[in-house]
């Protein structure tokens, strides 16, 4: 995220505001060493002082991020309302139970929920509709080394609900440790299985074993092939995963296909069928291949995989149900459509079209296709809201009524049973999981209970912005009902538009305790994201990624004008990839905004290649061993942009040390070079010595960063004042 802070000038002379002054009271940032290092390629002359903070053996670096950090502290806890907002903000979180992911097998249901007052999601079993909730796995009553908090990173129960695999991980790393438990008693058995990040596990229909993908067997942390050449194996439970067959890797030719190194195996089974699919999952790659095997095949690590579709079919999503491979192809037809192709006998060329091209994309991250026992269930999309779907197996497609504007966030749906599972939000509506059955309507299970709060006197709207090309972007705002629109509110604008992910409708209870301040929140739905579909992203993909910050200039600007706020009162905010969204903002246009806020984001994209989770972030940003797609990096790197004696406004760069995902020196390097070069606000790196990429954080540091977010945020506004 990125926040910028802006000086006010009164009477003609430089002052500074009373936020600045409590900045300025807690000492200066410690200076950062700079070496000598430099990047000649294609003419390009990339001159780069912070370089040695990449290798974190440096003896510098420890030393200056807990220096960094400290300064941070004090100058955030310094600011106005900080404190009150980190009461206010635990007070709305703490009394609020969220369920996040849920699993009917057989007659119980897993729910993976945060009760009231707890600071991490725990794994529970209700054994029978209206029976109490039994706790099965409890990462808030275990500790990692030194300490470090634990994490519920993944899980899975078999289909008859007798036993579950589940990964933790500490520290917010998201470096899996596997383990089985019997439901009935809570006892594990003895093996454990390390390097199981991302491990999707799919149990066989008899419970005996489960598919599951892992790191290879040396794979070094950190470096940049660490997620490369990943295995999928069979796992017999009650054996040493030493034992477990192998069934594909990369490198491994699948009918005529060689799997690449940034290709995740996937095998997926459902419940009823006798057939297995293998999913090369080409790191964040929107299209993928599939194939099929026969299940009694595939548990033996030598199944002749036959090809569903290949890359070239622009497959982003499927499901199997009994014999039959639904698949949203977006070959020949850019919004998505729905086929259906034999398993027993794939052809996609004679697939059926089950569900044509509509003037509405249909979704495929969050909520992709799920198959369940009465059919089909699919959402589209339409600018950020979202509708909901069913095929049935007549063929036929009924809309489903939706409670309000609301996002798709998940769709759980087995194919031994009816219905299906939504979990919904709205922009002032909290998160809740629904349920649909044939002939009803979606009803609120209670399963996420509703807040005690109200949201009634906040209210979102719609605004379209054009672009400074003639293309029309939606921003979607967020206020107190009836604000004036005078441009004397704090705001706080994000962006992320990348990888095709949509910035749907969704409510944080955190936001009251800046709206209810008379803050603004709003998002740009720039090109990159997939709100309007595959044209959209690719409108902001690799080379076309211009596209992506300069609509969320434009965007601001757009609500700049409408009156929501001022260019003094408005901070901006990007999360991970996010990052090129508000850093390029930030270096383009400094004069549009007060504060900008980076969240472990990634600056420095002309050094793609050099972190362990680079290379499966080509397909999305670039290869660095394409001139062309190099290039496209070298123009998005907002850290190489930063020029000296720039008034940039106030920035605040956060990161967690254990970040597997954009590596802490993103945006090390990001601040030491804007506190080198800018002549205007401060800058600030925090940094959280327990946290990784904020997946697997708890709810107190969530709720602590929040606080900093709209202290910033909020001192920012009231500087333009």
């Amino acid at each position: 995220m990125n926040r910028r802070d802006v000086l006010c000038s009164l009477g003609g002379a430089a002052a500074l505001s009373w936020p600045l002054r409590a900045l300025a009271a807690a000492d200066a940032p410690p200076a950062a060493k700079t070496v000598d290092a430099v990047d000649r390629r294609l003419g390009y002359t990339l001159r780069d002082p912070y370089r040695w903070m990449e290798d974190p053996r440096d003896p510098d670096w420890a030393p200056w991020m807990r220096a960094q950090g400290e300064y941070a502290r004090r100058a955030l806890d310094a600011l106005p309302e900080h404190d009150a907002l980190l009461r206010r903000i635990g007070e709305l979180t703490g009394d609020l139970p969220v369920a996040t992911r849920l699993q009917r097998a057989g007659t119980v249901t897993f729910l993976e929920f945060r009760p009231s007052g707890a600071n991490v999601p725990k794994l529970y079993v209700v054994e029978r509709p209206g029976a109490a909730q039994r706790l099965l796995i409890d990462p808030e009553a275990m500790t990692g080394a030194g300490g470090a908090h634990m994490s519920l990173d993944w899980w899975r129960a078999s289909d008859d609900g007798a036993l579950v695999v589940y990964g933790l991980s500490e520290a917010g790393s998201e470096e899996s440790v596997a383990r089985v438990m019997r439901v009935a008693d809570r006892g594990h058995f003895p093996e454990t299985i390390d390097r199981a990040r991302f491990a999707s596990p799919q149990w066989l229909p008899d419970g005996s074993a489960f598919f599951y993908t892992r790191g290879r067997e040396g794979a070094v942390r950190g470096a940049p092939d660490y997620l490369l050449n990943r295995v999928a194996w069979l796992h017999k439970v009650g054996t040493d995963p030493r034992d477990d067959v192998r069934i594909a890797a990369g490198g491994d030719t699948i009918d005529g296909y060689t799997l690449l190194p940034i290709d995740f195996p996937f095998v997926v089974v459902t419940p009823g069928s006798d057939m297995a699919l293998l999913l090369p999952y080409g790191g964040v790659r929107r299209e993928n291949g599939l194939y099929v095997a026969p299940l009694a095949e595939a548990v033996t690590g030598r199944a002749r995989w036959r090809t569903v579709a290949r890359l070239a079919d622009q497959i982003t999503s499927f499901a199997l149900r009994g014999r039959d491979i639904y698949l949203v192809s977006e070959r020949d037809a850019p919004l998505g459509r729905i086929l259906r192709v034999d398993a027993a006998a794939p052809d996609l060329g004679r697939a059926a079209a089950v569900v044509p091209e509509a003037a509405t994309p249909i979704e495929t991250t969050d909520a992709g296709l799920v198959a369940a026992r009465d059919g089909i269930y699919f959402a589209r999309q339409n600018g950020g809201p979202m509708t909901l779907h069913r095929l049935a197996p007549d063929g036929a497609v009924s809309d489903i009524a939706m409670p309000y504007d609301a996002g798709v966030y998940a769709l759980f749906g087995s194919t031994d049973q009816d219905g299906v599972d939504v979990r919904l939000s709205g922009w002032v509506e909290p998160l809740a999981i629904y349920r649909y059955l044939p002939g009803g309507r979606l009803t609120d299970t209670g399963l996420s209970p509703r807040p005690r709060f109200s949201t009634a006197a906040y209210e979102s709207v719609r605004l379209i912005a054009t672009a400074r090309d003639g293309t029309k972007v939606p921003v979607s705002i967020i206020a107190k009902r009836g604000l004036r629109r005078d441009g004397t509110a704090p705001a706080l604008g994000q962006c992320y538009s990348s990888y095709g992910i949509s910035a749907s409708p969704v409510f944080s209870p955190r936001s009251i305790a800046f709206l209810e301040r008379g803050g603004v929140l709003f998002e740009v739905h720039a090109r990159g994201g997939g709100e309007y579909g595959a044209p959209w992203w690719r409108a902001g993909q690799k080379a076309s990624k211009a596209n992506t910050w300069r609509d969320f200039i434009d965007g601001c600007a757009a609500v700049v004008k409408a009156g929501w706020t001022a260019p003094t009162r408005l901070t901006i905010m990007g999360t991970s990839a996010g990052g090129i969204a508000v850093g390029n903002a930030l270096v383009e246009r400094p004069e549009l905004f007060a504060g900008a806020i980076d969240n472990v984001g990634w600056t420095n994209t002309s050094r793609a290649g050099v972190e362990q989770n680079s290379a499966p972030n080509f397909p999305e940003f670039g290869d660095p061993s394409n001139e062309a797609e190099y290039r496209g990096l070298v123009a998005m790197d907002a850290y190489q942009k930063i020029r000296d004696g720039v008034r940039y406004p106030a920035v605040l760069a956060m990161t967690g040390i254990s970040d597997p995902r954009v590596a802490p020196w993103h945006p090390a390097k990001f601040a030491a070079r804007l506190q080198r070069a800018s002549t205007g606000g401060p800058v600030l790196l925090r940094v959280d010595f327990d946290a990784g990429h904020g997946v697997g954080s708890t709810r107190q540091q969530t709720d602590a960063q929040w606080a900093d977010v709209f202290a910033f945020a909020y001192s920012r506004g009231k500087v333009g004042g």
